[in-house]
């Protein structure tokens, strides 16, 4: 055998963080869509705070967009950030 079947290699933060982020998605969306978002917006709008959240990127035009059009309702889910809403807002 090789020491690569016996030690995976490595994996990267950026992996890590993206992994989390597939995790938590389907939560996010979960809760924006019992607060009245629509499913095609919720499911950007939960992968832009679940992006936020685990590697503090912020969301392309289009997503800030939703975000500022829905933010009653993700506040009403419980996922307001306070650090993505402003700086979506300046």
């Amino acid at each position: 055998m090789t020491s690569t079947t016996l030690f995976p290699p490595p994996v990267s933060q950026i992996e890590i963080q993206e992994k989390m982020t597939r995790e938590i998605v389907p939560v996010y969306w979960r809760r924006l869509i019992e607060v009245g978002i629509p499913i095609d917006a919720a499911q950007m709008i939960a992968w832009a705070i679940a992006r936020y959240d685990k590697a503090k990127r912020l969301p392309p035009q289009n997503q800030q967009r939703l975000i500022r059009q829905y933010c009653h309702f993700i506040c009403r889910a419980e996922l307001w950030r306070s650090g993505l809403l402003l700086d979506i807002a300046a």
